[in-house]
Parts: C-alpha cells; structure tokens; sequence
C-alpha cells in the first residue's frame, strides 16, 4: 500500500479581475480614512504649537493665515481623492466581465433574508416614530379658544339718511349751501334737526343751529353753558368760554357766550341757546368768524328768519313758532305783506266811503 507524507496542494481557481479588484466606494473610504487620520494629526500638532509657543495676540494674528492654509489642505485632498475615485472607476471599469455582469443583471432581483428583515424593522421605526408625533401633538396641543365678540353698542342717536327738512332758515353774509341732518333717538322718541352753514377751517363764516324736541331720554334741560360746550364740543376742544350780552329774538332772549374752538385759533366764535320747558324745544347754536367777532344783530336776524315747514305731528312746536311769528321783527324792517301799514284814504278801498277810480271805460 502506497503511503503519502506532506501536505497535499490544492490547486486553486483563477478569480476574475471584478472579482479580486476593489470596488470604488472602498478606494474612496480607504483613502477617506487615510486623508482624516492625517487631517487630525495635523490639527492636533498644529494646535498644540499655536497654544505652547504663540501669545493671544500671536494666536489671532495668524488664525486668519491657518484658515487659509487649511481651506487649501482640504481643497488639495479633495482633489486629490476625486482624481484617485475617477482612477479607480477606470480601472475597474477595464477589468471588469461585462459580459457576466449583464447576465447577472437580468436575472430576477431576490432581497436577501437579511435584507427584508432590516427593512421590516426601518418600516416599525418609521411607524413607531409617527404613533409618538401624533401622540405628542394631541398631548401638547393648546386647547381651542372660542372667542365670542359681543355686537356693538347700538348708539344712542341715529342719523336719518335721506331727511327731509322740517324747518328752515338764512344767515346774512353766509353762502346758502345749507346742510341739514336728523338725529332721531334709539330708544326714547327724541329728534335733532340740525342746519349748518360753511366749515370750520374752510370758509370765513360758519353758523350751526340746532332744534332738539326731546322725548324720554331726558328729564329736564341741562345749563345753558353746558348744553352749548356739548354742542360746540362736536367740532373741537372749547376753552376761554365767558358769559356775555344776550340776544334778542323772536322766541325771547337767548343767552349767549364767546369761546374759542381748537384747533381753529383763528376764529371767534359764540354759542346762544334757549330752552322752552313746557314745549320740551330746546334751540341752540354756534356762530364763528375768521380774525373777526361774531355780528350779533346777524344771529338775532338769522333767529327770526327760523321757520316751521312741516310738524303736524308735533302740536307744540306748531305753538310755539305760532306764537313767535306774533314777535317777529324781519331784521329790523316790517314786512307790508304780514302787518298791517298806516291807512291811506287814496289807497283804502274797503274802508273808504268815496268811491274808487277806475282805470279803463266800460262797455254797455
């Protein structure tokens, strides 16, 4: 029987070049590697000189030349790695079989057990990760806040949109572009009709009157001074407010006060009113003039040219201004047509006992 002694040599088989060359993504991480360990060594020295021999000052100064110096490292060893990455490409693109690659490539594509695991596993990650966003959300969320905005305080007075004059009236001097508004009361029955000529801070005149026919809102009149300061407060801040001579008129003696308006220094202004307890009419009014003061004999005027058009719904009123046309004093001057005028014997034919002339022939 034949005996062997030795180790036996297995031959071994040839391995193709795409087998035994390395793959470029392990080129580039070894040389990665390499380039990193290399980088840190050279911080670390450089580091420890700049801390052992150089000052604050020293350290500062040269800080900007070693960023430089490293931004260029690092651009040299990236280019450096990218031109060793595209070698490697080449080179394994020469030796590798395409032939037996492509054959490779066509077969049906099988994920390894390994790999369906892991991805079963980065799929429960990614399901357990949103479970705890919602959940958190839900914890940390603030709760609702449902605000609810109480409606607007309706105010007291309402302007009436299209009104229609129930009185009217014409101040000398003043253009004759009126602007009448109503005010009517929300609630309790009262009504402002209000007539202004000109603007304030636009024309050399202005003149407001208002007639207030109060309903429930209120009791009584305020003072007269106060009643006008409200009135006159709608156009600016009154100050320097004195008494002063009152004005007459067809509805009685209206009291009357001079004050400034801000910020309209350049006017004189004065305020009048007067009020009718058993009517329950209150007539007030301001009067401005620019760098001149207010005529007096023009209010009383523009006071007796006030005129009633419509109130057939309100008898008092009636009353009253029926009642004041009797004292009505037309600006000084009496009107022919309205009061009665010396009599006349050529010009009387009711009551004259002659016999009026007449004018023409008659025909029989």
């Amino acid at each position: 029987m034949r005996q062997f002694t030795g180790t036996r040599s297995v031959p071994s088989r040839p391995v193709s070049g795409f087998a035994a060359e390395r793959s470029p993504v392990d080129v580039l991480r070894a040389d990665f590697q390499k380039w990193q360990t290399r980088w840190r060594r050279e911080l670390t020295f450089g580091w420890l000189r700049l801390s052992l021999f150089l000052s604050q000052g020293q350290w500062l100064k040269r800080a900007s030349q070693a960023t430089i110096g490293g931004f260029d490292r690092t651009g040299r060893a990236i280019e450096t790695l990218s031109w060793r990455a595209a070698t490697s490409v080449i080179t394994v693109a020469r030796t590798t079989d395409w032939q037996k690659l492509a054959l490779t490539a066509s077969e049906p594509f099988v994920l390894p057990p390994e790999g369906r695991a892991v991805l079963v596993r980065i799929f429960a990650y990614l399901g357990g990760i949103a479970v705890l966003s919602l959940f958190a959300a839900e914890l940390f969320k603030q709760p609702e806040v449902v605000v609810i905005r109480e409606p607007a305080p309706r105010p007291a007075w309402i302007e009436v949109d299209k009104p229609w004059p129930a009185f009217e009236m014409s101040v000398p001097g003043v253009a004759n572009d009126m602007h009448y508004a109503i005010q009517r009361h929300a609630e309790r029955g009262g009504r402002k009709d209000t007539m202004s000529f000109g603007a304030l801070g636009k024309t050399e005149r202005f003149a407001s009157v208002e007639i207030y026919r109060a309903g429930h809102e209120i009791a009584t009149f305020g003072k007269t001074d106060d009643e006008i300061t409200l009135r006159a407060s709608e156009y600016g801040r009154v100050t320097d407010m004195e008494e002063t001579m009152p004005i007459p008129s067809k509805f009685g003696s209206f009291q009357v006060f001079e004050f400034a308006i801000q910020p309209f220094n350049s006017y004189r202004c004065i305020g009048f009113a007067n009020a009718f307890d058993d009517q329950r009419v209150q007539i007030t009014g301001v009067a401005c003039n620019m760098n001149t003061i207010v005529d007096r004999s023009t209010i009383s005027c523009a006071l007796d040219r006030l005129s009633l058009l419509s109130a057939a719904s309100d008898p008092e009123i009636t009353r009253l201004f029926a009642h004041a046309e009797l004292r009505r004093d037309f600006c000084g001057q009496r009107d022919a047509l309205a009061y009665a005028t010396p009599k006349r014997a050529s010009s009387d034919i009711i009551t004259s006992s002659a016999k009026p002339k007449l004018r023409g022939r008659l025909e029989r």
